[in-house]
């Protein structure tokens, strides 16, 4: 559902000080003086998004734009073909506000940015790690004879609800007895092996717990931080309130 305005986290000062110098710390194409109106027409968040996802963005299609016609133009393509492989839209009058300039919009939205980018980033990291595993796993099939004790470990390790009966061999068992020649396990291979459909369950199960994971550990990182910058202020109203104390500092 897309976020509207009123849905959006309110950020303080500290969060502020933290979203400006993440910003800061990308090369854009243009300098940062206002950024309710630099970042109105779009660009510049394209720009943002396409420094740690490059293949998320072309930036040839946000031209910049001083027409709030065109702002508004960039801004719904931003919505419909980044923001939506990113999991998350903006509603029209987030649109309309960051289009207009409407101070403390934008900061909001490029806070939602952040976040999910980082969550993006990690979820690509972890299908790269799967894509790597199963590249790897024709290698390990090679050796299915010689791996049998490790697999009968594994199996050992699983809960009882997912392991699969061993095939039976000897005389009078058919050598290609299976699902469909008698086995009342339908749809299931007569090894062991854990059915494909409860593997990926399983794996859609760690895949959405390590994005929540990954959430927390975003926000305990900026609170911890949020929390350093306080202790910098406080430490600093202090020595000021010490220098202007007429007997000096005791």
């Amino acid at each position: 559902m897309p976020q509207s305005v009123s849905e959006m986290e309110e950020l303080d000062e500290a969060q502020l000080e933290e979203l400006y110098t993440w910003i800061d710390e990308i090369q854009l194409s243009r300098p940062k003086r206002n950024m309710n109106r630099d970042f109105s027409d779009g660009v510049l968040v394209a720009e943002v998004v396409k420094h740690y996802l490059p293949h998320f963005v072309d930036l040839h299609n946000y031209p910049p734009a001083n027409s709030t016609q065109q702002k508004l133009c960039n801004w719904f393509m931003l919505n419909r073909k980044v923001f939506d492989k990113m999991n998350f839209q903006l509603s029209e009058d987030v649109i309309r506000s960051v289009a207009g300039c409407k101070p403390g919009v934008i900061e909001k939205v490029m806070l939602m940015v952040r976040t999910k980018i980082d969550l993006a980033r990690h979820q690509m990291q972890k299908n790269k790690q799967i894509a790597g595993m199963m590249v790897a796993g024709p290698g390990r099939s090679s050796r299915l004879s010689s791996d049998k004790p490790e697999v009968d470990q594994n199996m050992a390790m699983l809960p009882q609800a997912v392991r699969l009966p061993k095939a039976k061999t000897g005389p009078g068992v058919a050598a290609n007895a299976g699902p469909y020649k008698g086995s009342k396990g339908k749809g299931f291979v007569d090894n062991d092996v854990v059915p494909r459909i409860l593997l990926e369950e399983k794996e859609q199960e760690c895949l959405a717990k390590d994005e929540t994971i990954q959430i927390l550990q975003a926000k305990v990182r900026r609170l911890e931080h949020l929390i350093h910058l306080k202790d910098i202020r406080i430490d600093d109203l202090q020595n000021k309130i010490e220098a202007t104390r007429p007997t000096g500092r005791r």
